[in-house]
């Protein structure tokens, strides 16, 4: 009776030779649908693999001869090492073709000292198991160092490597303390002790094969994650200030407009626009506009809340939405971030620094402003009678100067 299993050597054998040749059918398959060579390396690695025990099972018949033993050993120890090529290409590192020199180097040295000591019982498997061994290990290091060793797939390959090149080393052992202490062992522990390091080296080897698509799957899908991210920041997103854009501001608003006539909460506006920008483009460069750009977002940033939304409106008018806020909120609001830019001027290299002003129009919800096309109109009113008035200050509509105050007040006695 062999551990493990209620099947014999050959019948293991001749189930493996079933499920490699169909592993290596399945990674061919993915490797056209993907277009990723990995997937080639790990069908060339899974065929030969199905191929030596072919070959090594038809000992049973022909006993061992140059094919069924030197060349079916050498077909064996190629999937390690179409492993070792598979993992260079996922992992998109260099050194593919210093890798398949050494193989070859390696498959042709093994095949001679294979053919040398044909008739040795030993020497051919501790062999053998030796350079499937180091491969195997080798493998579990590159995925250490280099595919996310914390990430749960990427510790599955790892572990499944590490246990798989583990067992052909103890192998290894075994077959050399065989060797030295012959009377230790009797052959039917030795029979034993090889078939259950055989059937844990294939499980593991067949578990291998099947992270390598899953550790591809959960990649591709790190990959997509982050190019949906990039195209919704690109969708959203002023590329120059990383405020968001028009587009985006419409659609919050309008959301704000229906939960306010929902529940009459006020709802406030800033369209603030840069004063004399074009005279900063002219006389210094869009560079420098474009940074005074940012200097202005960074500061409004600075006196807003998580549910205040900045966007930009224009070329330099940026525009804010204000969530519960009344009108008196809203005008300190926009004093604040006025007072900001004119006490904080844009300092640049190799220049002195730049004041920068902005106009503010504030407008908030009322019986005159309901819907958006009044807010909007309200609030360009609002900023060019800033503008009119000398710039660099806060009008608010309907045009009177109330003096800012904080953003709590009588909402009925403000909005109204």
């Amino acid at each position: 009776m062999y551990p493990f299993s209620l099947i014999d050597p050959p019948t293991l054998l001749l189930v493996s030779i079933a499920v490699f040749t169909l592993t290596g059918i399945f990674m061919a398959i993915a490797g056209r649908i993907r277009g990723e060579r990995a997937y080639t390396w790990l069908s060339v690695g899974a065929l030969a693999f199905a191929t030596g025990w072919a070959l090594n099972l038809s000992q049973y018949v022909y006993g061992v001869t140059v094919v069924t033993l030197p060349v079916a050993e050498i077909l064996l120890l190629m999937l390690p090492l179409c492993l070792l090529c598979a993992t260079i290409e996922f992992l998109r590192l260099p050194g593919l073709g210093l890798t398949l020199l050494g193989s070859a180097v390696t498959l042709t040295l093994a095949f001679w000292v294979l053919v040398v000591f044909i008739d040795n019982e030993t020497v051919p498997g501790a062999m053998t198991s030796s350079l499937n061994g180091a491969a195997y290990l080798a493998v579990a290091r590159l995925f250490y160092i280099h595919a996310y060793p914390h990430n749960l797939i990427g510790g599955i390959i790892i572990g499944a490597i590490v246990i798989i090149g583990t067992a052909f080393i103890l192998r290894t052992i075994f077959l050399m303390y065989g060797v030295a202490v012959s009377d230790a062992l009797g052959p039917e522990l030795r029979r034993q002790v090889l078939y259950a390091m055989l059937l844990i080296d294939l499980m593991g080897i067949f578990m291998l094969a099947l992270c390598f698509p899953l550790f591809d799957f959960v990649r591709t899908e790190t990959i997509l994650h982050s190019t949906n991210a990039q195209l919704t920041q690109l969708a959203e997103r002023d590329p120059l200030t990383g405020t968001y854009n028009r587009r985006v501001f419409i659609t919050r608003l309008e959301t704000e407009l229906q939960r306010h006539r929902q529940t009459s909460l006020p709802l406030s506006l800033i369209l603030f626009d840069i004063d004399h920008f074009k005279q900063v483009n002219d006389t210094h460069g869009h560079g420098i506009g474009d940074q005074a750009l940012r200097h202005v977002v960074e500061t409004a940033h600075r006196h807003l809340r998580g549910s205040d939304l900045l966007a930009r409106f224009g070329g330099e008018e940026f525009i804010i939405l204000l969530p519960e806020t009344p009108l008196a909120g809203a005008r300190g609001v926009a004093e604040r971030i006025r007072g900001g830019l004119e006490g904080n001027p844009a300092k640049f290299p190799h220049m002195a620094a730049l004041r920068i002003t902005s106009s503010f129009g504030v407008v908030c919800t009322d019986e005159r402003h309901r819907t958006m096309d009044e807010l909007l109109g309200a609030a360009d009113l609002a900023m060019y009678a800033a503008k009119h008035a000398g710039r660099n200050r806060v009008r608010s509509e309907p045009l009177q100067d109330e003096e800012p105050t904080g953003r709590l007040g009588d909402v009925a006695e403000i909005c109204a």
